[in-house]
């Protein structure tokens, strides 16, 4: 398919620009084609292609087909975190600390991260990923962050008195993680900052990072933080031409410090501005309903194949989270899609899981046995997808390495850390996890049944030149789940009839259809008293809003908005005051 005229602007640009596009604007394509141009045109210095997903950069790569010349160095395509790691903290890291850093994709994936001050009570452990960290390593507290279920108002008025004192066990912590060599994304991004406001740093990135890249394109630029501006200002001042492609009003990362603000006063600064208003994704109502939450100044137009569908919003009304999929799935088949074609989207996890009819695993927090019994239920099903069986098989892998581990002292170190510290060899530990998941089949049998064969799997497993783990530490490392949690599963692999995702999750993505859900209890910033509603109401440029914009645009043929009874007519009034052709189902 040929380029549109104002693709090929994006592609034919021969100075630092800021594209805005709108939802199914083509930019991949034309990113990858410019992409494409400028390694053919650059044969001695590398052009760099960054995103902020691995889904994204796999997609890029798809899409490079079998030009591999462009994928090999001194090109580069991939993670912005990835593009931070490789080219600037690893080399000036290893200068500091006369080693290579270990990384890890977040402070989740470290045991240490999580702590408690003394005197907590039954408050749940404080977490690393509340804090904001300065480049010299203080950390300053974010009681924003804190999930709704910490504590009562008690529990809230504790830890604001004592913030000074968590924000000291904080920086102790980051210090400690730092000196061990276990590095973040977020402290990949802290320590970038602190090196770039060295002056004798500074001079020698300078001298590295212009001799390795001609230009560095830069996809879903709406979700850089300040430390990535930053590190685009120095480049730019450094003679690298900077192309940054994105929609502003797609910026919903803020919880990773995404600033669309300062994107929008960086983009102004570039000379040349560029936009792309054709939506190849969508139909004409799912359009409207895109424009109807935009606050940027982008003027959408629908294009492309489902630009003639005339299928108009629909609006459930629903009292029970069980309502919802039924009536989708009704809705669905008037316009021949079927439960395939389908995702129900939402902005917490566990509304979209319950509208989607699956069993939530949470209530059994980290027990290592349900998490094996998940683990081989999601293996063996043909219908998980791979992020799901990633997931759960990282789990079975850590349950493995806590038994091999029990009296070291690994808690600051990265998963790869410890593995290489106790001598085992990831390949080996992620071939030990399938076995022992897809070995045990937990269904019809009782928690302590399916507890008691785990333990003996260990017990009798084949450990290579490894050391067994201790059979006196078995009975504490894998305890059966409570009995709550084992009679809530009700039958281990069975499959939803139909997906279900975080609108975060979903980035970049797009389906036939999609049922967004808006629950009874609307989440209420903590800042400004307000719903999502009361800020599309009001007008109100936010990160709630956004959310449901970038919801709506994953459609292309159906939108069906799940809404609880209590919001319907809000959102009914608002879909008429914005223009959006729908009816009530």
């Amino acid at each position: 398919m040929k380029l549109t005229d104002d693709q090929q602007a994006l592609v034919d640009a021969e100075d630092s620009l800021f594209t805005a596009a709108c939802p199914g604007a083509g930019k991949s394509r034309a990113m990858v084609a410019r992409f494409l141009k400028r390694t053919a045109e650059e044969p001695r210095r590398g052009i760099a292609l960054l995103s902020f997903t691995n889904a994204a950069v796999d997609e890029v790569r798809r899409r490079c087909g079998n030009q591999a010349e462009a994928l090999r160095v001194p090109h580069f395509v991939g993670t912005f975190d990835t593009f931070i790691h490789r080219f600037i903290v690893t080399p000036l890291y290893v200068k500091a600390y006369q080693r290579k850093p270990n990384y890890v994709q977040s402070w989740h994936d470290v045991a240490s991260t999580s702590f408690r001050l003394q005197g907590m009570g039954r408050t749940k452990n404080l977490e690393l990923k509340w804090f904001d960290f300065d480049p010299d390593g203080r950390a300053h507290l974010n009681l924003h962050r804190l999930p709704p279920d910490f504590g009562d108002a008690g529990a809230h008025r504790m830890l604001a008195q004592r913030k000074r004192e968590a924000e000291a066990n904080a920086s102790h912590i980051f210090g400690r993680l730092l000196r061990a060599g276990t590095i973040t994304c977020e402290a990949a991004r802290v320590l970038a900052t602190f090196w770039l406001h060295s002056a004798e740093e500074r001079a020698l990135l300078a001298g590295l990072l212009p001799a390795r890249f001609a230009e560095v394109i830069v996809d879903e630029a709406q979700d850089c933080g300040r430390e990535e501006l930053h590190i685009l200002e120095f480049l730019h001042d450094c003679g690298v031409r900077v192309v940054m492609v994105g929609d502003v009003d797609q910026s919903i990362y803020e919880f990773r410090n995404a600033t669309p603000a300062a994107v929008q006063e960086f983009a102004a600064s570039l000379p040349v501005k560029l936009k792309l208003e054709d939506n190849w994704r969508s139909s004409p109502a799912i359009v409207a309903f895109n424009t109807g939450l935009r606050s940027g100044q982008l003027v959408e137009t629908a294009r492309g194949e489902h630009s003639i569908v005339q299928t108009p919003i629909h609006l459930i009304k629903f009292s029970a989270f069980d309502q919802i999929l039924p009536t989708a799935l009704d809705v669905a088949e008037q316009y021949k899609l079927v439960a395939d074609d389908l995702v129900v989207l939402s902005h917490a996890e566990a509304h979209g899981m319950k509208a989607a009819g699956v069993v939530s695993l949470e209530s059994g927090g980290n027990n290592r046995v349900l998490a094996i019994a998940n683990a081989g239920s999601k293996l063996r099903s043909r219908e998980t997808d791979p992020k799901t069986r990633k997931k759960v098989l990282d789990q079975v892998q850590r349950a493995i390495l806590a038994a091999l581990t029990v009296g070291r002292e690994t808690q600051h170190h990265s998963f790869a850390a410890v593995c290489e510290e106790v001598g085992v060899d990831p390949w080996w530990l992620e071939n030990f996890a399938v076995r022992l998941a897809l070995s045990l089949d937990a269904e019809g049998k009782s928690r302590g049944d399916f507890a008691a064969s785990v333990r003996d799997s260990l017990k009798t497993a084949d450990w290579g030149n490894m050391s067994a783990p201790a059979s006196s530490h078995l009975g504490n490392l894998f305890k059966a789940p409570s009995e709550e949690v084992w009679a809530s599963l009700a039958r281990f692999g069975n499959s939803p009839s139909i997906r279900h995702s975080t609108v975060h999750g979903v980035k970049g993505m797009e389906f036939p259809g999609v049922v967004l859900v808006l629950p009874d209890r609307l989440r209420v910033n903590r800042v400004t008293e307000r719903t999502v509603l009361d800020d599309w109401e009001g007008d109100q440029n936010t990160e709630a809003r956004r959310v449901l914009y970038v919801a709506g645009s994953r459609a292309q043929q159906l939108l069906v908005c799940a809404v609880h009874r209590k919001h319907t007519a809000r959102v009914a009034s608002l879909l008429d005051a914005k223009g959006v052709p729908y009816i009530t189902v």
